[in-house]
């Protein structure tokens, strides 16, 4: 991984670059940065700085965010699948339309978080900080979930929505075909299905 110094990532920012992908920035102090649009793709920001930071519709995928700071961070449209975010500082963030799928946020902090229209899929929240937070349409039940902290306050809205299983799509579907005069017997069935 090659590093760089926030003037060198900011110079090269302004200049229209936004490829920063497999970079070091761990430790940096990138407090108050906009790299809104960046790809940060698989790049190592371990304890880095992002306190306030513009990262709207940047691509995390893949990123090491170990206790990376991003109180206040945008983070709205950015894509974290597969993110290391454990102990990550995500008091008071607000995320929107993002993807958070597979990503670890073991002891993260989403206190006072506004979390909303985000996915969720296999993310691992264990002891993950949900104190005061808002979440809405964040669909928890996809989601490993264990020990997590919350208030009165936290506010869960649209969380616990279950999805149709194939199996029930299936069987309509093959109910649809029956009504049709399509017959099919139970090994075809279980064929088509298993």
């Amino acid at each position: 991984m090659f590093q760089i110094k926030r003037n060198q990532l900011q110079h090269r920012y302004e200049m229209g670059d936004r490829d920063f992908s497999y970079l070091d920035l761990s430790g940096l102090n990138l407090e108050n940065m906009n790299l809104k649009g960046a790809n940060l793709q698989g790049s190592n920001l371990k304890g880095t700085n992002l306190e306030n930071a513009n990262l709207k519709g940047t691509n995390l995928i893949n990123c090491n965010c170990y206790r990376v700071n991003l109180y206040k961070a945008n983070l709205s449209d950015i894509d974290l699948s597969y993110a290391n975010l454990k102990e990550g500082n995500c008091h008071r963030t607000r995320i929107e339309n993002a993807c958070l799928d597979y990503v670890c946020l073991e002891r993260t902090d989403f206190s006072e978080a506004y979390v909303k229209t985000v996915s969720v899929r296999c993310a691992r929240f264990y002891k993950t900080d949900l104190t005061d937070a808002t979440l809405i349409d964040v669909n928890l039940t996809q989601a490993y979930v264990s020990e997590i902290y919350y208030s009165k306050l936290t506010r869960l809205t649209n969380c616990f929505k279950t999805e149709k299983s194939d199996l029930f799509e299936f069987l309509n579907k093959y109910s649809m075909q029956h009504d049709n005069g399509m017959d099919t017997t139970l090994d075809e069935l279980q064929l088509n299905f298993f």
